[in-house]
């Protein structure tokens, strides 16, 4: 008897480390090589460009278009600080004319008629 309990405890413990982590709202891994956030329920990956940003919506795993959505950023570097707005970009892509320095630290607004608004935080 001791040995099929300690078996089976053996098992429930492999299988909580080596267990695949799974989020009820879609993966957390980056899909464009950004920096991923979730919030509300919902996932956005910001890209840093050369002179822009693009900021990726998902929701439940999908793609979440971007079209009704308004969002801003505003980037905070050393004592510098910058702001612009997104544009949609086609699909669940919206893109700023903003730089972003390493080490800045950004502040995403996002709004939908429907709902309040999202403020996801990043560092650079």
């Amino acid at each position: 008897m001791k040995v099929v309990i300690t078996f089976v405890l053996m098992v429930l413990l492999f299988a909580m480390i080596f267990a695949p982590k799974v989020s009820a709202h879609g993966s957390l891994e980056p899909k464009h090589g950004g920096i991923v956030q979730e919030a509300h329920d919902m996932v956005f990956e910001l890209v840093k460009e050369e002179k822009s940003v693009s900021l990726y919506i998902r929701d439940h795993g999908e793609d979440y278009s971007a079209t009704d959505l308004v969002a801003s950023i505003v980037v905070l570097a050393g004592k510098e600080k910058s702001e612009a707005s997104f544009i949609p970009s086609g699909g669940n892509r919206m893109v700023a004319d903003i730089a972003v320095s390493e080490g800045a630290k950004v502040l995403v607004r996002v709004t939908d008629d429907d709902h309040h608004p999202i403020t996801i935080r990043y560092t650079f």
